[in-house]
């Protein structure tokens, strides 16, 4: 966290004339991303991401209405085994737009709000491969991970737990529904509801 932090000054330092400059300001609202991203594979440095998801969050409300959602064309890249896994095939990626451009246009949406995921470094590893090119540096947001809001949650309630932190049995202990496993939008929906649930719960 600490390198990440240096980073981040040291970009937001050099960014201070640029066109970027309000990403690296701290953010004095009341609103929270949840992003996901759908790829080919799990290899952070060979696959592809192939959707990007995100909805916004204002206190305890998920505002779908405020959503923003990519297709990304990686079809080139599709697999049987990624197929089955999102139901993205290379027909639907017909109407699909360059990952400059979904990355373009998901920064405009986030601006320099705080980012939610689950295993939301994952993401940003992908992610990494076209911001840095494109921008210069990484997502220089706050970055909140559900699994760690869980566990510090269940930890303050009973010291001794040990807490299952698998996406499904976070969802099944906070009695969250699943909105469209497996998609982007879905899967950002459903860590924002896990998100509220456990604000509540504090």
């Amino acid at each position: 966290m600490l390198t990440r932090t240096l980073i981040r000054l040291a970009d937001r330092f050099k960014n201070r004339h640029s066109d970027f400059q309000p990403l690296f300001e701290p953010y004095t609202g009341s609103e929270v991303v949840s992003l996901d991203c759908e790829m080919t594979g799990l290899d952070t440095k060979n696959d592809h991401i192939v959707s990007i998801g995100a909805v916004k969050i204002d206190g305890n409300q998920v505002k779908t209405g405020e959503s923003f959602e990519a297709m990304i064309d990686h079809r080139q890249w599709l697999s049987e085994e990624s197929i089955r896994i999102h139901r993205i095939r290379k027909m639907d990626l017909d109407d699909a737009v360059s990952i400059e451009t979904a990355v373009m246009a998901m920064i405009e949406f986030i601006g320099n709000r705080p980012i939610l995921g689950y295993n939301l470094r994952f993401d940003l590893k992908f992610l990494d491969r076209y911001t840095k090119p494109l921008l210069g540096f990484s997502l220089p947001n706050q970055m909140i991970e559900l699994s760690d809001l869980y566990r510090k949650s269940v930890v303050s309630k009973r010291p001794d737990a040990v807490p299952h932190l698998g996406f499904e049995e976070i969802l099944d202990d906070l009695d969250v529904p699943i909105f469209g496993r497996h998609t982007a939008l879905g899967d950002a929906t459903t860590v924002a509801m896990a998100y509220i649930k456990l604000k509540r719960s504090r």
